[in-house]
C-alpha cells in the first residue's frame, strides 16, 4: 500500500545522524506490517536497512540475532548441531505466514509490533531471550523478553528507541523445544501459542505462551509437570479475566486450549526424548 501522507525518508547509515525524533516518525525495517494498511499519523520513515546490522551471529556465549534480520534466514543458517533450541525459532518463522513475507519481514519488526498473536514473542520468553535496545541518545540496554512487551502492540520502547539485537543464552538453545499454535483454521489468526522447552538432565520446563492472553507470559517447573499441574499452575499464575475474550472465541475456550496445547507439547517432547 502506498503511504500518501509521509512526507519524509531517511536511510540513514549510522544511527547517530538520526537526531531530534518527532512525533509522526517511525522506524521502517522489513514494512510489511507498516505498509499493509494506512498510517495517517506518520509523517517520516527512518529506514534501518543501511545500517547494515549483522543478522545472525554465533559466539560461545550463544546466539545474537540482529534485528533487521529477515525471518527467512532463521531457517537456513548453519547453528551448532547441539543447539536444539533453534527449532523453536524455526517453528514460528514457518508458522507465520508464506515465503513472500518472511522473505521481507524481519525477526525485531514481529517483536517490535507486539501482535498478541505474535509466534516469536513465547518462543524468545521460553529460551530466555534478551533484548538490546538503544536509547535516544543511542546507549544500549538491556531487558528481557519476558518484560519487553507490556500488552497488545504496547512495549517497554519509549519514541526513538530501537530494538537492536535479540540474544539467547548457549544454555538455553541445548534445550529440547516444541511449539504449538491452534486457530480457527490453519491460515487465522491464532486462538492460543505454546512454545515449551525442557532440559533433560535437569527436568526443568519453560512453557512460553502467547495468542491467549495480550502479551506473553512465562510458566516455569523445576521438574516434569504432570497434566494436573499444569492444569493448577495455569490457574494460578494466569487469572481467567487475563485471557482474551472476542468474537472469535471466549476467555474460557482460549485458557482451555492453552492448557491441552501445554500438555502435548510436552508429552511430544517426552517421547522425543526417550
Amino acid at each position: 500500500m502506498d503511504l500518501h501522507y509521509i512526507e519524509t525518508y531517511l536511510r540513514p547509515k549510522d544511527l547517530q545522524a538520526v537526531t531530534n525524533w518527532q512525533p509522526g516518525w517511525a522506524w521502517l525495517a522489513g514494512g510489511t506490517w507498516l505498509f499493509s494498511e494506512p498510517q495517517l499519523h506518520l509523517k517520516t520513515l527512518v529506514d534501518l536497512e543501511q545500517l547494515n546490522w549483522r543478522e545472525i551471529e554465533v559466539t560461545p556465549e550463544g546466539l545474537a540475532i540482529g534485528a533487521t534480520c529477515k525471518m527467512e534466514k532463521l531457517l537456513h543458517f548453519s547453528y551448532p548441531e547441539t543447539w536444539t533450541g533453534i527449532k523453536a525459532l524455526q517453528s514460528a518463522v514457518n508458522h507465520l505466514a508464506s515465503f513472500k513475507v518472511t522473505n521481507v519481514a524481519t525477526v525485531g519488526g514481529n517483536i517490535c509490533l507486539a501482535l498478541p498473536v505474535s509466534n516469536f514473542a513465547p518462543v524468545m520468553v521460553a529460551l530466555g531471550a534478551s533484548y538490546e535496545i538503544f536509547d535516544r541518545t543511542y546507549q544500549p540496554y538491556q531487558i528481557s523478553a519476558l518484560e519487553f512487551q507490556t500488552g497488545a502492540q504496547k512495549t517497554v520502547l519509549q519514541p526513538g528507541e530501537v530494538l537492536r539485537k535479540i540474544w539467547i543464552p548457549q544454555s538455553n538453545l541445548e534445550w529440547l523445544v516444541n511449539f504449538k499454535r491452534i486457530g480457527v483454521t490453519a491460515t487465522a489468526y491464532a486462538l492460543s501459542i505454546v512454545a515449551t522447552a525442557y532440559h533433560p538432565k535437569t527436568s526443568q520446563v519453560r512453557f512460553g505462551l502467547g495468542a491467549c492472553i495480550w502479551s506473553p507470559r512465562l510458566i516455569e517447573f523445576s521438574h516434569i509437570p504432570t497434566s494436573g499441574e499444569i492444569a493448577e499452575a495455569l490457574l494460578s499464575q494466569i487469572p481467567p479475566s487475563e485471557f482474551i475474550e472476542d468474537d472469535k472465541a471466549s476467555a474460557a475456550y482460549r485458557q482451555h486450549l492453552t492448557q491441552i496445547l501445554m500438555q502435548r507439547s510436552l508429552a511430544e517432547i517426552l517421547c522425543q526424548n526417550s
